[in-house]
This record gives structure tokens, C-alpha cells and sequence, in this order.
């Protein structure tokens, strides 16, 4: 797996928006934080993706740890990614976690379909090829980031670097 898309809203936070005088806020795992260090350390696109304007938008790492965030269509990404349908070799190296009906289309598209343990029902039963143990905003993506690392032979060379220290 080359690309891994991410829901903001309800896969890295928990869905819960908070608003006040400068903007929205919202809250992230640090656990997912830096697991998307790890993916991008290790050659995995991290694309997070979000249908909302923010002027916070970002991730627990500052803007997304490293990779990308848009609230733009995410056809262009799979266009600059390699990712454009999952019917290409290419499109089945992209993995998408995403939470509910919104991020169905792409769901559908990619060659790896993931949503979080509190996914919306019709999600689980139309689109994904896996559900995650954990709650979106709560774990969700450092273990699909960690499916996707053992998945690519990988997981080990992150291992080894804490026993390393």
C-alpha cells in the first residue's frame, strides 16, 4: 500500500467540533499522530482529506504530521498519486479509513476500504473490507496505519527503531 486517505471529522477526531471566537476546534489522538509519522517515514503517503474549511486543519503534529490536507475533491490526489481507480494495479495501493456516507465514494474506489469501529452501519455493510477495533478519533488510525505497515512487510523496521533507543 503506497497512499493512505484519511477522513478528518469522525476518523482522526472523534466527530466532536467545538466553536469559539477563533474558529473550530477539534481534538487528536497522539497515538494516530504518530503513527502517520511512521507511514510517511516508511514510504506510505499519508492524504488526509476533509469536506470542511478549517483554519486549524491539521493534525496532532501540526499540519497533518507531514502529509497532505486538502478539502478539494480527492480525485486530484488519486490523479497525482497514481491512485484513480481501483481497478489499476495502481488504485489497489491506496487504502482509504473513513467513518461515514461521505466518504463512501472513495471508499468504493480504493483498493483497501477501512472504517473505524464506530462507523456508520451502512458503511460496514456496503463498503468496507475492513473494520477497525477502534472508535474514529481514538486509536482508529494508528491501528489501521499499523495494518497497513504489517500488510507491506514493514512493521518490524518500526520496532526496531524504539529498541534501538
Amino acid at each position: 500500500m503506497r497512499v493512505l486517505f484519511l477522513d478528518v471529522d469522525g476518523t482522526l477526531t472523534d466527530g466532536v467540533i467545538g466553536f469559539g471566537k477563533d474558529g473550530d476546534t477539534r481534538s487528536f489522538w497522539i497515538r494516530d499522530g504518530i503513527a502517520l509519522e511512521w507511514a510517511r517515514d516508511l514510504g506510505v503517503l499519508p492524504v488526509v482529506i476533509s469536506g470542511r474549511d478549517s483554519q486549524r486543519g491539521g493534525g496532532p503534529h501540526g499540519p497533518t504530521s507531514g502529509s497532505s490536507t486538502t478539502s478539494a475533491s480527492p480525485t486530484r490526489w488519486r490523479w497525482r498519486s497514481g491512485c484513480w481507480a481501483a481497478s489499476t494495479s495502481a488504485g489497489r495501493q491506496c487504502v482509504m479509513v473513513g467513518d461515514d456516507l461521505p466518504g463512501h465514494p472513495l471508499l468504493k474506489r480504493v483498493g483497501w476500504p477501512i472504517a473505524v469501529g464506530d462507523c456508520a452501519p451502512e458503511v460496514q455493510a456496503r463498503r468496507a473490507r475492513t473494520v477497525l477495533a477502534s472508535p474514529g478519533g481514538r486509536g482508529a488510525v494508528r491501528e489501521a496505519v499499523e495494518m497497513v505497515l504489517r500488510h507491506n512487510g514493514i512493521w518490524a523496521r518500526v520496532l526496531e527503531r524504539y529498541e534501538a533507543m
